[in-house]
């Protein structure tokens, strides 16, 4: 039987790992990136590449000369011009930064945190998922408990509410609490609708008395308030025309007459 040193295995080994490495391409990558000025975008494209690139084993000289099959657009014409330049895959994702999305003063990275509140109708998973990417471009981020420390405060009042600052020490507290609470305001929402549902089918519409209309009362009903306008009319007319005078002249004492008019005088 062959017997082998330390240094001629580990050789054998490192031989068989060479070989067992295979030749791979970027031509299967469904990742695609066509030059938008977005870091969100940016990243999502160098996170995508990087682990197809690490799952297929794909070397960083067949990465490098694969990028042109996944850029497109502006990226695939910039691409053109710095082709030679990278030697390793870090220098491409070094050289997309650069060029579309160069880095921001963290100033204005916390300017674009405190921006905006979490809305009404926004889950709290989105929003805490948007301000953590934003956090991670900082320089010098601060801890997870100052980010959400800073993070608590623009929440939403109805979530807030029902959260306990106390209790959460990481984003995943966070996030559970917050859950939970959208699940009761959810609860609340609903158990009120069906009770609205409930009292409209058992009193049924509302119906006019008078013009027997749907959508409003009698008391308010402008065709009985017409109605009524013009029988007032025409009973004060009627009024009007049967009641004596009450005038009478007093020489003769003729109901309706004056003395200058009257014939008995």
């Amino acid at each position: 039987m062959a017997q082998f040193t330390t240094e001629q295995f580990e050789q054998l080994m490192q031989a068989v790992g060479h070989y067992n490495v295979r030749s791979g391409s970027l031509s299967n990558c469904t990742a695609r990136y066509a030059g938008e000025r977005d870091s969100t975008k940016v990243e999502e494209f160098i996170a995508a590449v990087g682990t197809f690139k690490a799952v297929e084993k794909i070397s960083d000289a067949d990465a490098i000369t694969g990028m042109p099959m996944i850029l497109e657009g502006d990226a695939a014409e910039w691409w053109r011009g710095v082709q030679p330049k990278p030697k390793v895959f870090e220098d491409v994702v070094r050289m997309l930064r650069e060029a579309f999305c160069p880095p921001k003063p963290d100033w204005r990275i916390y300017a674009e945190i405190i921006e905006s509140k979490q809305a009404k109708n926004e889950p709290t998973d989105s929003f805490v998922r948007r301000k953590r990417a934003l956090f991670s471009q900082l320089t010098n981020a601060p801890s997870e408990i100052g980010q959400i420390d800073l993070l608590f405060g623009m929440i939403h009042l109805q979530i807030r509410d029902r959260v306990s600052r106390k209790r959460i020490t990481t984003f995943d507290d966070l996030l559970n609490e917050a859950r939970e609470a959208e699940m009761t305001l959810r609860e609340h929402k609903m158990t009120t609708a069906n009770a609205d549902k409930a009292v409209d089918s058992t009193s049924g519409p509302v119906r006019c008395g008078f013009c027997r209309k749907k959508g409003h009362y009698t008391e308010v009903c402008f065709k009985k308030k017409n109605e009524e306008a013009k029988t007032a009319q025409t009973q004060a007319i009627a009024n009007a025309l049967v009641t004596k005078p009450s005038y009478s002249c007093y020489g003769c004492n003729a109901p309706g007459v004056t003395r200058a008019n009257c014939r008995n005088v």
